[in-house]
This record gives structure tokens, sequence and C-alpha cells, in this order.
């Protein structure tokens, strides 16, 4: 059977790329480790992790469930919770003789991520008891077949908390009776349990991460790596707010007189001058209302995050960056001639993202220009405000605020 029709080996679907995106997180996880910030390397890796928990779960919701995207999952985790685990523990001081404790892991979760790629999950049979007076129900559920490897992640975790409560001897014993016992359980013929709730998935990930964030501000304060993702997000507050506030004055219709296009042929009828006049004043607006957080910071050490700047002049150039950020992307669209408003389904996903990150570019080099804020804090703010405006979205589409989710 041909298993693709491209010039390129593969085709690659939404769920693919959800599972790539750690290939970004672990390589920095690496070279974090390596640098030696071992917290913010952890923190990354929760991350990670994230990404992995979720591409499985969202295949089976959409459908996209393959033999090849379980290959591609099985690679991720071997770099997610045997390699960058492995490189943490030798940075951390776990060396010498403590490294045949790290080869018996990996050496088991090969083996263990072998058999996954070879089977895939387990079904088990389950008795339900759906009421009171009714009799029980036999349904199926997905587990492992052995211990799966995530678990690396939390022993490690837990192992670099408790190196700070009993000292490093005693973590350092602990973790190796651990990485033994969970090794031997990863090859057991045995069925494990396995997450099927989001909440329960995101709130031990993203507990993770927040967890080693606090870690790595204990250690390095200001000077932490985390600053320029903390940072990206505090900035894109005004941007979120400001995009809120427009999509209700669309709702209403208010300035009816403004809602003319701007170039119908080059932009296409969405792009208004309504949108051009209010869509910086609205982020204005939202820029204005980060003034409690800057004067309380202000208190503590002496300025704001953005270090005394007019609020209004800042929020006004970040909705000028994203009004003129959208220009191009709309230009190019009615070029090829998809119409306003409109997502052509092939390359559906490409041109989502398209949409999400011409606005961020626009936003990002507006900070840049009136902040003079670093490259690092621009490439993250490129990176996540696609992730908030998805979201921005999806909230508008649930309030009826916004005609689709994209």
């Amino acid at each position: 059977m041909k298993l693709v029709d491209t010039q390129f080996i593969v085709r690659l679907n939404r769920v693919d790329l959800i599972t790539l995106s750690s290939v970004l997180t672990t390589f920095n996880s690496m070279v974090y480790a390596i640098d030696g910030y071992v917290y913010f390397s952890m923190a990354l890796l929760f991350i990670a992790m994230t990404a992995d928990a979720l591409d499985g779960i969202l295949a089976r919701k959409w459908g996209l469930e393959r033999d090849f995207g379980r290959y591609l999952d099985g690679f991720m985790d071997v770099l997610i919770y045997l390699v960058v685990p492995s490189i943490i523990m030798v940075q951390w001081g776990f060396d010498g003789y403590w490294s045949v404790f790290i080869l018996l892991m990996i050496a088991c979760g090969c083996v263990r991520l072998s058999v996954f790629n070879q089977i895939g999950n387990v079904e088990q049979k389950e008795e339900v008891q759906v009421s009171i007076v009714s009799s029980k129900v036999t349904s199926k559920k997905l587990s492992y077949k052995g211990m799966p490897v995530f678990w690396s992640v939390f022993i490690l975790a837990g192992a670099l908390i408790l190196e700070k409560l009993l000292g490093t001897t005693i973590a350092y014993l602990l973790l190796a009776l651990s990485l033994t016992v969970f090794s031997f359980y990863m090859v057991v013929d045995k069925a494990f349990f396995k997450f099927r709730s989001i909440k329960q998935i995101l709130s031990l990930t993203l507990g993770g991460f927040i967890i080693f964030s606090i870690l790595t501000f204990q250690t390095l304060g200001l000077s932490s790596p985390l600053y320029w993702f903390y940072f990206a997000l505090y900035l894109q507050i005004p941007v979120v707010i400001g995009g809120i506030l427009h999509m209700v004055i669309v709702k209403r219709n208010d300035f009816p007189s403004l809602v003319t296009p701007i170039h119908k042929r080059w932009f296409g009828e969405n792009k208004t001058w309504r949108g051009m006049v209010v869509v910086p004043l609205l982020t204005a607006f939202g820029a204005v209302c980060l003034w409690p957080i800057e004067s309380l910071i202000s208190q503590f050490y002496g300025s704001g995050i953005l270090d005394q700047r007019s609020l209004i002049y800042v929020g006004l150039c970040a909705g000028i960056g994203y009004i003129l950020g959208e220009l191009p992307n709309s230009f190019f669209k009615r070029r090829i001639g998809i119409k306003a408003g409109e997502v052509p389904e092939d390359k559906k996903y490409w041109f989502i993202a398209l949409d999400q990150l011409d606005s961020a570019i626009g936003v990002a080099l507006a900070y840049w220009w009136v902040l003079d804020i670093s490259f690092e804090v621009v490439a993250v703010y490129i990176i996540t405000f696609p992730i908030t405006a998805l979201l921005v979205k999806r909230w508008l589409y649930q309030k009826q605020l916004k005609h689709s989710a994209t």
C-alpha cells in the first residue's frame, strides 16, 4: 500500500506537528542541562511531556491514528524520557558508578518502546456500575503493556526535589532504587494505568513546569532563561485585552461609519478602517490595565517591568503592529484567490498557523522597536503568541463573539 501521494516521504498531519514540537523543547532542555541549568532543563522537559501526552489523545479525538504516528511518538519518547533525563542526571552529578542505573533505565526503556511500537496500547475490560438499580456494564479501557517510560521524568523530578529536603546522598540512593524498580516494571508483562483525562495530564505536566520554574527563579533570579518566557507572556496581555474588546465592538456593530474596507481588492472587505482605528486604542487600554502590576513591582524593585515607559504609548504601538502585521498576509491570500474570512481545506492548518503568526510578528517587532527587548524575548513572543491567540479565539467562539474558533 502506498504510504503517501506527495513528493515527500510522508504527509505530516497536525498531530504529527504536535509530536515534533518536542524536538525544540528537548533540544533546548539538553543544551541547558549541559550548561548546568538543571532546574530549567526539567521545566522544558515537562513542556515536552505535555505535547507528548496530548498528541495521542488528540489523534484519537480527531480520527488521525495511524502506525506512523505511533512510530514517530516512540522516537520522540526516546529523547524525552530516556536521553534528556540521562543527560540531566549526569549533569546533576549522578555519574560514575551511579551511571549503571541510568544504563539499566535506557536499556529497559528501549525494549519497552519497541514493544509499544509493535502492539500499541492494550485493551482491558472493566465493569462499571451505571446506577444503583441497574446492573454492571462491561466496558473497555486502554492501558500500557509494561510501565510507561514517561515515569522517568516524575522519578527524576522527585529526586531533585528530595535533594533540597534530604541532601544529595539520600536523593541519589532513592533515585538509584527507583530507577531499578522502574526498569524492572517497564519490561514486566503487566497492564499499567493510562491517563485518559486532559485535565489530569495538564495538572501534572504544567504543575511540574511551574514547580521547576520557581526553583529556577530561586537559583538564578532575573538572569533565568525563563524570564524571556514570562516577559513574552506579560507583553501579550495588552493585545489579548484589546482583541477581546475589539470582538465585542464587532459583535455590537459599534462605529458603523468606520466599517469601510481599507482597500477591498488588496486586503478584502474584513480589513476595515474601524479595525485600524479601534484596535490600537483598545490595546493601549489593555496596556493601561498593567498599571497596578507595574506600580506594585516598582515598589519592590524600584522600577516596573516596562521600565517606567508610557503604557499608553507601548499599547498603541503594539496595536499598530498587530494591524500592520496582518496586512501582508491578507494581501497574499487575496492574490492567490482566497476570500476574506475563508480558510481553504487544502493546507488548512498551514493557513491557520500563518493567520496567527502574522500578527505575532507584527506585535513582536513593534515591542522590539519601542522597548528594545532582546532577540530571545522576540523569538519566544512569536512562538507562544499563536497558541495564546488560538486559545482566546476558541473562548470568543464559545462566547459567541466570533464565528469560528480559528
